[in-house]
């Protein structure tokens, strides 16, 4: 049987700095935003995130895409 695959849900991921730790390493929290269309290629999605980062108070470290996929056999 054959595998296919149907994206399901995407989500961007903003990691921000807090502060740093003891030990002098940098600090993160993230900022989850749903329902990112699974179809936006990566260069958009990173474009948003760093827009988005430009309203926040802390300093963007990172942008992250989580890509859910349904995998069933037909």
């Amino acid at each position: 049987m054959a595998v296919t695959t149907e994206p399901k849900e995407s989500k961007l991921k903003l990691s921000l700095q807090t502060g740093i730790n003891d030990k002098g390493e940098p600090v993160a929290k993230t900022k989850t935003y749903s329902n990112l269309v699974s179809t936006a290629n990566d260069e958009d999605v990173y474009d948003v995130g760093e827009a988005l980062s430009n309203l926040q108070d802390l300093p963007l470290v990172g942008v992250s895409r989580v890509d859910e996929t349904i995998i069933y056999k037909m």
